[in-house]
């Protein structure tokens, strides 16, 4: 019921409001059209005084499309009211016709002005800028064609007009319905209009003293020589224009619109009285056409001078706030640079702590002048400078001449084993002059293209003559990239560090050449064990004991091979398994006395393994490649494709070990499963696949041969 209650209420404020404006529009509009009648001699429907045509211009720009409703009915009803004895015709239905014509004239007039202008100058108040006045000047000149050709037409056709009077009405109508908008329009605007700038502030003295002065001015002009009869052969208004151009520049567009208006009722008044300069006896309507032309001509110059004054008023406003912010972004640049000092003041004493007391040696040096000289040579390639600098010795003596090192630091004091920092500064300018030449020569090829960083070790003296082996590391300042002009030199001793690595080398040398020999005796012993295993097998007649030691032998020598590899091999660590299965396969063919006419492939990409997997690897394949060489091919088979081919492949893929040994032979019988066979050679296989914790699968097809297949992963 509240909200209904609230609706009903705001539903009749908005009536009563829209009504307000509706009588408000229409009964203004009646009155100053009354106003304007008074001085209409051509025809009632024409005068060169109307202030209506201003109001029906600035109303629907303040007060919305309600205004178009209260023109056309406050046109309407002034019009109906004429009566003059001089206009033909007493039927009351030519004057509703002619009324209603010229309501619709306004109204239309009225609508397309307030359109051109809200397209045209965007901001209600015309005076921000002078192309907004201009463009307002013309608009309103053409827009005021309407009503005066619309009406005038519909008086002619309804008789009221005959042709005769029908182009000085209509001058007439034109002229002071754009005079009206040029003087009344910018009254009415100043002083309804929402949210324009005011007047601004001065002494109210100063405001009654400008404005009597005005009125005096305008009385004397318009009224003292008609009453006393005195002829002014001279036009006196013009001296208004001083006074209302000082008004528009000492006050704002409400003031200068108000004095304007005073001075027109005034002048207008006068004018309709008689004895002016604007007083022509022929017509009183020229006179006032005159002076109307006079008013709007102030009223345009006046609104240029408030658009010219107000740009300048923005542009200094402007100004102002520019440099308002301009010397708030001063002193806040100044602030930070307050603050930059201090932290910059802060951080060089930190630097400075940091540079005297950390515990390495450093030099800062200056390299401007071996950067500028490196810069005036021509462009060469890098085997090009080098070969310049190998042969222009003077070249590399006066860029090392350049270098100027500016300081060092405590700990650079006791490394050198100097009496003053002056001291090391002069030893230091030596550094690479005897016998590390070519150092600074390495240095000067970084510098020339483009490297900030060089590390080196050689051999440093201190200065009582004691030689030290030193790490030194040469690097450029942060900030300093282009101009080279502070480089950091740290000096390190490494006489222990690089005798301690001598040692261990030559430890190193040293085992390396016993686990060789280690290798090598293994060989030997597992060598001596295969040729027992063969005098001993000579003594015993049962092929399958002959078998037997076969085999074992190959499993010997399949281990003794992995420790010939690493004997001959300088990785001590791995094997590289790649070469060790070529070689294995070869020695099982010849162990078994298999012909060449049996091919063996050994399809793989290098691969490096570690000794605890190549063995039991390596065992793996020497039982898969016997059980091939044993059975594959037996006397009466034959591939039908093919001569018997063996083939052994082995990849890596990323961290798995994939090792695959197949053939062409006769394949594994149907009843055989290699998982589950009392076979010592593939049980073997299976217990080494284990060991390594892999996967072993197998396939086999009649006459089509057999592949094994064994798959692992390498430990981290």
């Amino acid at each position: 019921m509240n909200k209904i209650l609230r609706l009903m209420l705001s539903q009749s404020l908005k009536f009563f409001q829209t009504a307000g404006k509706f009588l408000l529009v229409a009964s203004v509009y009646f009155l100053l059209g009354k106003f304007g009648e008074f001085f209409g001699t051509f025809s009632d429907y024409a005068s060169p005084v109307w202030p209506a045509s201003g109001w029906g211009l600035v109303t629907p720009l303040l007060f919305g499309r309600v205004s178009y409703f209260g023109i056309f009915t406050g046109s309407f009803l002034y019009n109906c009211q004429i009566r003059h004895e001089d206009l033909p015709g007493q039927d009351l239905s030519i004057y509703f016709g002619a009324a209603v014509l010229i309501g619709f004239g306004s109204t239309l007039q009225s609508f397309t002005g307030a359109y051109l202008y809200k397209k045209f100058v965007p901001e209600l108040d015309l005076t921000k800028n002078t192309s907004f006045v201009l463009r307002f000047l013309w608009i309103e000149t053409l827009v005021c064609i309407i009503a005066a050709t619309i009406a005038c037409s519909g008086l002619l056709l309804l008789g009221i007009l005959d042709l005769n009077s029908l182009f000085p009405t209509w001058i007439t109508w034109w002229m002071g319905d754009s005079l009206g908008v040029f003087v009344y329009f910018p009254f009415f605007l100043s002083w309804l209009g929402p949210g324009l700038p005011r007047s601004y502030v001065h002494s109210w003295k100063e405001s009654v003293g400008l404005v009597s002065f005005l009125i005096l001015l305008g009385g004397g002009i318009f009224y003292f020589f008609s009453i006393n009869q005195i002829p002014a052969y001279f036009p006196l208004s013009y001296l208004l224009i001083a006074v209302i151009s000082l008004v528009s520049l000492r006050f704002g567009g409400r003031e200068s619109s108000l004095v304007l208006i005073i001075v027109s009722i005034i002048s207008i008044l006068g004018t309709a009285q008689g004895g002016h300069s604007y007083n022509f006896p022929a017509s009183k309507e020229v006179s006032l056409l005159l002076l109307q032309s006079f008013l709007s001509a102030i009223s345009i110059a006046s609104l240029l001078a408030l658009s010219v004054i107000r740009e300048r008023v923005d542009a200094q406003d402007e100004i102002y706030l520019s440099h308002k912010r301009l010397e708030d972004l001063v002193a806040e640049r100044t602030q930070e640079l307050d603050r930059s000092y201090r932290f910059l003041g802060a951080s060089e004493a930190i630097y400075k702590g940091l540079f005297e007391n950390i515990p390495i040696a450093i030099l800062e040096c200056d390299y401007s002048e071996v950067k500028r000289m490196l810069g005036e040579l021509p462009k060469m390639s890098r085997k090009e400078f080098a070969k310049f600098l190998k042969t222009n010795r003077k070249f590399v003596s006066e860029c090392y001449e350049t270098v100027n090192v500016v300081d060092a630091n405590k700990e650079s004091i006791r490394l050198f084993e100097a009496r003053s920092k002056e001291e090391v500064l002069f030893l230091a300018r030596n550094f690479f002059r005897i016998g590390n030449d070519h150092y600074f020569k390495k240095l000067l090829t970084r510098i020339r293209f483009g490297a900030r960083v060089l590390h080196t070790e050689t051999t440093l003296s201190t200065c009582n003559g004691k030689q030290f082996e030193a790490s030194i590391r040469w690097s450029l300042a942060p900030e300093f990239e282009e101009t080279f002009s502070s480089t950091i030199i740290t000096v390190t001793e490494i006489t222990d560090k690089k005798q301690a690595e001598r040692q261990l080398k030559s430890s190193l040398k040293e085992k390396e050449v016993m686990l060789k020999e280690i290798h090598h005796r293994v060989k030997n012993n597992l060598q001596v064990i295969s040729s027992l295993f063969n005098l001993q097998s000579e003594y015993e007649n049962d092929p399958k004991i002959h078998e037997a030691f076969t085999e074992s032998q190959n499993r010997i020598q399949t281990m003794a091979l992995i420790h010939d590899e690493l004997y001959q091999s300088n990785d001590l660590g791995n094997v590289e398994f790649s070469g060790y299965s070529k070689r294995l396969a070869e020695k099982i063919r010849s162990a078994y006395k298999i012909g060449a006419e049996t091919r063996v492939d050994v399809i793989s990409s290098p691969i490096h393994l570690e000794i605890s997997i190549a063995i039991p690897l390596g065992l793996a394949l020497n039982e898969l490649l016997t059980n091939s060489f044993k059975y594959a091919f037996p006397h009466n088979f034959s591939p039908t494709d093919e001569r018997p081919k063996i083939q052994v492949r082995l990849q890596k893929k990323e961290n798995v070990v994939i090792l695959e040994v197949s053939d062409n032979g006769v394949g594994l019988p149907n009843e055989l499963n290699p998982i589950v066979t009392h076979s010592f050679g593939l049980t073997l296989v299976q217990v080494l696949t284990k060991q390594l914790k892999g996967k072993l699968d197998f396939s086999s097809s009649k006459d089509h041969g057999a592949s094994f297949q064994i798959r692992f992963e390498l430990p981290n």
